[in-house]
């Protein structure tokens, strides 16, 4: 309230003087004069004199007055990021269901309790993710429209030409969440048992094998694009609704591979109805010790994980950027959300701003140069 007032006050003392601008410039071109403030809406009288004795202190002290007053309007600022958030904070997701949900449900319970205001999730699903970038891009960067997003941020701008926003642009990184391992599988009728067994099938049988993906430009069709791309093999691509959808197939032998999440193939491996050839990831997962990494197999460059962060329209003050990665990093740290997150396959994952920076540009110009070298065409 304090705050408010003094920047009220001098509001006000600017309407009272309506300085006449025009009168500055002529006075520039006198620089041996005093610049003379103008007050014309005082009336004649004894108002004269006190509009003079302003004017007359403002040409003396305009320098002190002007960097007062820039002085309020950064205190300004400042006050309104200790105040915030002072009303509900909306987690927007690309998608109404899978992992993006959960990660989404995860944050809005533990920044509600941390906060100390409510935070809620709201899907904005279409157009492969775009809707909801684009609408959190465009919202006011006052830190109550946030976006929890995956690859779908860096991949979107590369299938997308008509995409209205640039999301490497226009969205502030917050934090990076987590990431989930994806793994390669194939049907248990497949007479491939191993990574290498299937390189010699599938390159004995060029355009022969198919893979599902959960539709053109997903993250799992540019996993396999890399992996084609890398090892010289050629596959059949079968665009699915869903990932899901594609994995059943898989399941019941109607395509021959998909690379997937690991939370969702886990149950189908343990019974029997997927065999798992290799995990995208630089260790083994607790979840299945026994499979190989692809990173051990000598395919480092195939790596590909399934990454979860949080960003806000451009232009939102440090301050509160700073405070929602501070807040974010204490719930990954955290020793019940490592339990809940080993618990659904979810690797948390603590980098600096700067580096999740980073991380989005080479995620974005990785997937470029897979879909330039492969030639793919989206529109």
């Amino acid at each position: 309230m304090q705050f408010q007032f003094s920047v009220f006050r001098c509001l006000g003392l600017l309407g009272l003087l309506s300085i006449d601008w025009c009168h500055i410039a002529k006075a520039q071109k006198l620089p041996n004069k005093p610049i003379a403030f103008i007050v014309s809406s005082a009336p004649a009288g004894p108002l004269d004199g006190a509009s003079r004795m302003v004017s007359d202190y403002l040409s003396r002290n305009l320098g002190k007055f002007l960097v007062c007053l820039l002085a309020v309007f950064l205190n300004s600022s400042i006050s309104l990021a200790q105040n915030y958030p002072s009303k509900t904070i909306r987690l927007v997701l690309p998608f109404p269901a899978g992992n993006n949900y959960l990660i989404g449900q995860f944050l809005a319970e533990k920044l509600t309790e941390s906060l100390g205001q409510p935070a809620i999730i709201e899907s904005k699903s279409g157009a492969g993710g775009s809707i909801a970038v684009e609408m959190v891009a465009k919202s006011p960067p006052d830190g109550y429209t946030l976006l929890v997003t995956s690859p779908t941020l860096t991949i979107g701008p590369i299938i997308n030409s008509k995409l209205k926003v640039n999301p490497l642009k226009d969205l502030v990184p917050i934090a990076i969440v987590g990431s989930i391992p994806n793994i390669f599988v194939v049907s248990p009728s497949s007479p491939v048992k191993n990574f290498k067994e299937f390189l010699d099938y599938a390159k004995a049988r060029p355009g022969q094998l198919s893979y599902g993906t959960g539709g053109i430009g997903s993250s799992n069709h540019f996993a396999v694009e890399l992996l084609k791309i890398t090892t010289g093999i050629d596959l059949l691509h079968i665009p699915y609704p869903s990932t899901t959808a594609a994995m059943t197939n898989v399941v019941g032998g109607q395509i021959d591979l998909i690379v997937g999440g690991l939370p969702s193939s886990v149950p189908l491996i343990k019974n029997g109805q997927l065999r798992p050839i290799a995990i995208l990831t630089q260790k083994r997962s607790p979840l299945l010790p026994d499979v190989p990494t692809i990173a051990e197999l000598g395919y480092p460059e195939l790596v590909v994980d399934t990454w979860y962060g949080v960003l806000a329209p451009a232009g939102t003050k440090q301050e509160i950027i700073d405070k929602l990665h501070r807040e974010i990093i204490q719930i990954v740290k955290a020793p019940d959300t490592k339990e809940r997150f080993a618990k659904a396959g979810i690797d948390p994952v603590i980098l600096t701003r700067q580096e999740f920076t980073t991380f989005l540009k080479n995620d974005y110009e990785k997937w470029l140069r897979v879909k330039n070298t492969a030639q793919l065409k989206f529109d």
